[in-house]
């Protein structure tokens, strides 16, 4: 009893890369507007480097996911290991993510009309 439930706690875990062997998605940093890989000690822009998560998700993580598929891997844990790319690379640092009940409220201002 006890090795079943260490079994499923073990397999049913976020560690799903191994026990289906799938790799930890990898982007490549590129030089903007080219196919060449960018010099490890050179840094980018905030907006670039945007730029070049966008273009990791759209031809990396995207194509790593319909691979996971294609080699009968659960769907679910292929959407998940791409949801999980996507929360460590696109959330913002420093905030938690918001919830669906989670809002800034509007700042309220008092304004005087005169009406004649």
């Amino acid at each position: 009893m006890v090795y079943k439930l260490l079994f499923l706690l073990v397999f049913m875990s976020p560690h799903y890369n191994a026990f289906y062997n799938l790799e930890n998605i990898e982007c490549p940093r590129w030089v903007p507007g080219t196919n060449q890989m960018m010099p490890q000690h050179m840094t980018l822009s905030p907006a670039l480097e945007l730029q070049n998560k966008m273009r990791c998700y759209c031809e990396v993580v995207k194509q790593k996911e319909r691979e996971c598929i294609d080699r009968n891997v659960p769907r679910n844990i292929c959407v998940q290991r791409t949801n999980d790319w996507v929360a460590n690379n696109f959330t913002l640092q420093g905030q938690a993510p918001a919830g669906p009940n989670d809002f800034v409220p509007l700042p309220t201002r008092n304004v005087i009309i005169n009406v004649e």
